[in-house]
């Protein structure tokens, strides 16, 4: 265990020397304030994995896990275990947390009072606690009723979960963080509708978000099933950016409803969900016969937690093309669809200057990290297509 703490401290420090000293000297493009994201980033990407491992390891957990098991029934036990393991994942990753919101209010990216990041801090770890009980809970209920199969009976229970966190996450667990209240009269909300009735969700709900108090960063997106559609726009978007400008970015989100992004992602995460639980199955029960266990006893949950965690670590590239991929496609279509797309130009270019994200990083750092297309690289499929456009 001390090697792994050593390595991984001496991983921390090489990443704390690269980003925020040379990072910046070899690629000019990216912030202060992008570098020392990286860095963060980075830091905390192995810190859950390696969390578990030491958990599955060390001998006192195994203690606790035996213990609370003897005196306590499972939904309690469960309880109690996964409380500890979560309180102390909060404590490790604080000061990660911490660089995070020290590095966005020093470069005004945040203006969130710290009293107020530090509720939302706690309530992500209230909610993560009860998420991860009720996962525990239910999957020792279905290890022990199908020892052979648990893994497609967990994995069948996953559905409508994933579903409820999908689709009913932007309902009510978002109000609980962000105030929410429906989109002004006016030019704005009159053309809005008309893009949302030209793709078809004509009685689409406008919504705005009051994220000033916390950021000045732009942000617009579309959630919602069927016909319930969402579109939601930070004020800092409506009072940051032209007209123009607000309609590219939220044709860009109309794409993504317009185009099911969120049905394929649904589904793309289901089934990469089955292959993990069942690569879970296959790879615990050779850790778990040679310790003896079964695999419903709490002793063997952090076992199952770090496989998952590992695998979706792996994996994750993977999730993050596919990511980039429907981002493009939603800039397409916002090409098609967007009243004036050079606008667009100028949207991106605004909000690289307010967020100071590294507009062209790394491709490494992209395969890794990025969830969207480099900023250079958007900017430039807009000016190819107005460009190819005017030649025709």
């Amino acid at each position: 265990m001390r090697r792994l703490v050593i390595a991984y401290s001496l991983y921390v420090i090489a990443i704390w020397i690269f980003f925020p000293l040379v990072y910046p000297e070899l690629h000019t493009a990216a912030s202060r304030y992008a570098s020392i994201g990286h860095a963060v980033y980075f830091s905390r990407l192995p810190l859950l994995p390696m969390l578990l491992y030491i958990v599955w390891k060390n001998h006192r957990w195994k203690e606790l896990a035996a213990s609370l098991e003897r005196r306590l029934s499972r939904l309690p036990a469960a309880a109690v275990f996964v409380l500890i393991l979560v309180l102390l994942y909060g404590v490790v990753q604080l000061p990660f947390r911490l660089a995070g919101y020290w590095n966005a209010r020093n470069e005004a990216i945040s203006v969130q009072p710290f009293s107020d990041w530090l509720g939302e801090y706690a309530l992500s770890l209230l909610l993560l606690y009860l998420a991860v009980t009720a996962v525990v809970f239910l999957s020792q209920l279905l290890m022990k009723k199908f020892p052979k199969n648990w893994w497609i009976s967990l994995w069948v229970m996953l559905v409508p979960c994933v579903i409820f966190v999908v689709y009913v996450q932007p309902i009510w667990i978002d109000p609980l963080y962000e105030d929410f209240h429906h989109l002004r009269e006016g030019q704005l909300r009159t053309q809005i509708q008309q893009l949302t009735a030209e793709a078809g969700i004509p009685d689409a709900t406008l919504l705005e978000i009051g994220k000033s108090a916390e950021t000045v960063t732009y942000n617009a997106y579309v959630t919602g099933v069927f016909d319930s559609a969402r579109v939601v726009l930070y004020d800092t978007t409506i009072e940051g950016l032209e007209q123009e400008e607000v309609l590219f970015i939220v044709a860009h989100e109309i794409g993504h409803y317009v185009l099911h992004h969120v049905y394929w992602g649904t589904a793309g995460f289901l089934v990469l969900g089955l292959f993990l639980l069942w690569m879970t199955k296959r790879l615990s029960a050779v850790y778990l016969a040679k310790r003896k266990l079964q695999a419903h006893q709490l002793q063997a949950m952090p076992l199952f937690l770090l496989l998952l965690t590992g695998f979706q670590l792996i994996s994750q590239p993977v999730s993050l093309y596919v990511s980039r991929e429907m981002e493009q496609q939603a800039d397409a279509y916002a090409l098609e669809h967007a009243p004036d797309t050079v606008a667009g130009i100028r949207m991106f270019q605004k909000m690289q200057s307010v967020s100071q994200g590294d507009p062209d990083p790394w491709p490494i750092i992209t395969w890794l990290r990025s969830t969207h297309p480099p900023m250079q690289d958007r900017i430039k499929t807009i000016k190819e297509y107005t460009e190819n456009k005017q030649k025709q």
